[in-house]
Parts: structure tokens; sequence; C-alpha cells
């Protein structure tokens, strides 16, 4: 009797869901959440990468695709890019650390200067937006219908408070948002120290003190300091951590292994995320919030090392192989009375390498110590690394490698292989240098400008996050 009196509501209830979460429901919504997710799940298997295997906000502007009118599709295709943008930006945290937006953009103008590598991620992730929206626009907006508008909510409502994911909202090292599903306004809303991820900051970089001071100033006595002085900012020259101390001692052992070289300290020191934040660190012993170093002001650079040194009768140069626009260093460096600095291609041998386009250092190495024996009296010459940067090619290998990768010690490290290889052999160029007399009479400062950026390798952890090493001797 029971039975025959619920009978008609489950026909009801069967009906009801038959009708209004159909099989093409279904379908629109599989493809369209595999059309706006399969690129990063398919980054996840190449670069060992974390996102939400579901954005959520792709999810919120459905509607607007099921409307199928005219301004509602261009709205919906205005507010998917701004999504995608936002999910690209956020997805690139985990690999490469910027502050805001302003920042980032500052970024893309060094495209043109960039590794081959770097234009090839933009060329892919430009083409998955153009691909997924002619994609959805074409195809799958057929599916899409007004009807489709309640019960999609309605499965949303019940998804939200039955089966919500909010592992995401504690964000684990490194950018990641860990969890099935998530949105990234929760999760910004809850990082206590990325709340000014999309802001876009101030114009003018307001340099503050940096606390821990930089190496620079803690090894060299700006009183008193030495007739030489060669300053190394040795670009991802990192801390290695996977519990194998040798390895750290080793890069840097060719200084230490000379009969002329005396060793006056190593160990670590706090550094920021970027080179030219390193730059401030170590030359002026401050920091800034935004890298528009050009825009000044410039009150505070009157305490920088090379502005003091001149004032004690140094001469003061500055090499590095990239561009002189690279991060605007036109603009800034003569503020620190970098006058007389080098960029490319204003070198004896400007054969360019690979890791980052510019000269090679052990080329420039030539010339900085040229520079070194030609000064006449007191000397400061700033020297700015690049061949160990990010990818860490190993065609900039001049010979065998010193580490061998396919150990297991480097199983899921293949990257910080590479960096350590090209680490150790920046620092084997150097010694040979000193071997030739180069550096006669010199104090030669070494410090990392900020540990080593690491995309593809499953294990992220392989250098230490906010320290750099550092190497100070003094060559007889």
């Amino acid at each position: 009797m029971k039975l025959a009196v619920h009978f008609p509501v489950f026909s009801k209830i069967f009906f009801l869901v038959k009708r209004y979460f159909s099989l093409r429901l279904w379908c629109f919504l599989i493809f369209y959440l595999i059309i706006n997710n399969v690129f990063f799940w398919l980054a996840h298997l190449i670069t060992y990468s974390q996102r939400y295997d579901i954005v959520l906000e792709y999810v919120w502007i459905i509607p607007l695709l099921c409307l199928r009118k005219k301004w509602s599709l261009v709205l919906f295709t205005i507010t998917y890019i701004c999504i995608y943008i936002f999910d690209i930006l956020y997805w690139i945290k985990q690999f490469y650390h910027y502050d805001n937006l302003s920042e980032f953009v500052d970024l893309l103008y060094f495209i043109p200067q960039a590794p081959k590598l770097y234009w090839l991620f933009l060329g892919i992730i430009l083409g998955n937006l153009i691909l997924s929206l002619f994609l959805i626009l074409k195809y799958l907006v057929r599916l899409a219908s007004t009807q489709m508008i309640v019960p999609l909510s309605v499965l949303y409502l019940l998804f939200a408070i039955c089966f919500y994911d909010y592992r995401g909202a504690n964000l684990s090292d490194r950018y990641q948002t860990v969890g099935w599903w998530g949105s990234y306004y929760e999760t910004i809303q809850n990082l206590k120290f990325n709340t000014q991820f999309f802001w876009r900051g101030t114009l003018k970089p307001e340099f503050y003190d940096w606390p821990h001071g930089g190496v620079l100033q803690k090894q060299i006595n700006i009183q008193h300091p030495p007739k030489k002085i060669l300053f190394i900012l040795n670009e991802s020259w990192g801390t290695f951590v996977p519990e194998h101390g040798a390895i750290n001692s080793s890069v840097k052992a060719p200084l230490l292994n000379l009969p002329n070289v005396q060793l006056i300290a190593q160990g670590e020191n706090p550094a920021l995320h970027s080179t030219i934040m390193g730059e401030l660190r170590e030359l002026c012993d401050l920091k800034a919030k935004s890298s528009n170093f050009k825009l000044g002001p410039f009150d505070k650079f009157k305490k920088c090392v090379p502005v003091r040194l001149q004032k004690q009768g140094y001469t003061v140069q500055a090499f590095h192989g990239s561009y002189a626009k690279m991060y605007d260093r036109k603009d800034w460096y003569p503020h620190m009375d970098l006058q007389d600095a080098h960029f490319f291609p204003q070198f004896s041998n400007i054969k360019q390498c690979h890791s980052f386009p510019g000269a090679c250092d052990y080329n420039i190495v030539h010339d900085v110590s040229a520079a070194n024996k030609s000064a006449q009296g007191k000397s400061f010459i700033y020297w700015l690394t690049l061949n160990t940067h990010h990818p860490y090619s190993e065609l900039d290998m001049l010979g065998a490698n010193t580490y061998d990768c396919h150990q297991p010690l480097f199983n899921g490290r293949q990257e910080a292989c590479r960096n350590l290889n090209l680490q150790h052999q920046f620092f084997q160029v150097l010694a040979d240098e000193i071997k030739r007399g180069g550096f006669k009479h010199t104090d030669i400062v070494v410090v990392g400008d900020h540990s080593p950026p690491i995309v593809f390798d499953e294990f992220k952890d392989s250098f230490k996050p906010d320290s750099v090493p550092f190497i100070h001797i003094r060559v007889n």
C-alpha cells in the first residue's frame, strides 16, 4: 500500500532528474571542465607542478555561456580570458616568484631577450587560450541552453555543501594550490603573505633597509677597504640541501685548492627572489617592494658601496653579459656610481651562450681580469654573472660534467644537477684566471643572487629557498 502511494512520487523525481539532469548536461559539463583544465593536467605530468584539478572560477561563468546571447558570449569571452590570465599568473608563481602584477608585466618587456624555452612556454600558453575559446564558442556552446542554468546551480550548491575541498585554503610552499577543486579567490583571501598578489602596487619602489645586511658590506670594511676588490653576484648560486653538504663544498673547491688563495670567510645569508633585488641587497643593503628602480627615489643610493668607495678614490667598474636595457640597468646603475658599466656587446669576445642570451661568463672573465690588472690605484669591480641562469643549459658546458646527473642522488633533480655543474664550471673558470695572475692582491667576494628556480624537476626542494651561499677569498 505504501509503495503504491510513494511510487508516483519516485516517478516524478525520476522524470525531473531525467529532464533537467540530462545526458546532454553532463556531456556539456564534462567537456567544458576538460577544455579549461587539460592544459594544467598535462603540465603537471611534465613539470610536477601543483594546481587545483578544477578551478571553480571557470564554473561560475557557465551561465553566461548558457544564455547564448551575443552580449553574454562577449562577456563570457572577456571573463574567461581574465580568469585564464589569473590562472596562469598564479600557476607561474610556483617557479618564478614575483610580488604583484606590475612586476610581472615588467618581466614581459624582456621576452625578446629571453631563452627560446620561455618563448615556447609563452606560445603554448597563448595557443591553449585560443584553442580553448575556439572549442567552447564554436562547438560546446551548441550543447548549452538556458534550461541548464538552474540544474547547474543546484549541482553546484550540492557540491559546495557536501563535497567541497578546502585544502587549497592553506597554501603549501612554492605557492602551490592543493586540492581536487577550489577557488583562487578563496585561496588568496587566506594567504597571509600574498595579499598583494594582484595589486598593481606603487609606481616607485620605496627602498627600505634590508634587515639582514648584504654579504659585501659584512665582508668588506668600508672604512678601511682593501686596495682591490672584485665583487661577484653569482646568478642562481644556491645551497644544495638533500643531505649532501659535500657537494656545496665541492662546487667552490676550485678556488680553495689554489696555493695563493686565502679563505677569509664562507657561509650563507638571507636573500630575496630576484636578481635585481640581490643587487640592491648586496650593493646597498636595501630592499624594495617594486622592481621599477629607474623611477627612484635615489636618495638612499648614496649609501651604496660603489658610491662610498668612489668617494675614497676608488675606480669603479661593472660587468654584465646581458643588455644594458635588461631591468633598465642603464637608467639606475649611474645612481649607484656604476657609470663605467660594460654590457653586451661591449666585450672582447661576444660569443653568446644558451642559458640566457648574452656573452659567456667564461669569456667575460678575461675582460674582468684585464680591467683589474690595468686599474691604477684603488679599484672596485662589480661582476654580475649570467650563464648559470635557468634553464641551466648543458650547451654552455665547456667539458665533461663534474656531477653525474644519472646517479641516484639526482633522480628527479636534473635541473638542479645542471645548475651545480654550471656553478662548478664558473668557479673553475675563475680559479683558472687566478692561476694566470689576473687577480693578484685582490679580495674576491662571491655571493648568490637568489635561490635557483626549478621548473621541470620532480623535486623542487633541491636548494634552500630563502638564503644564498657566499665565499670571501684573498688572492696573494
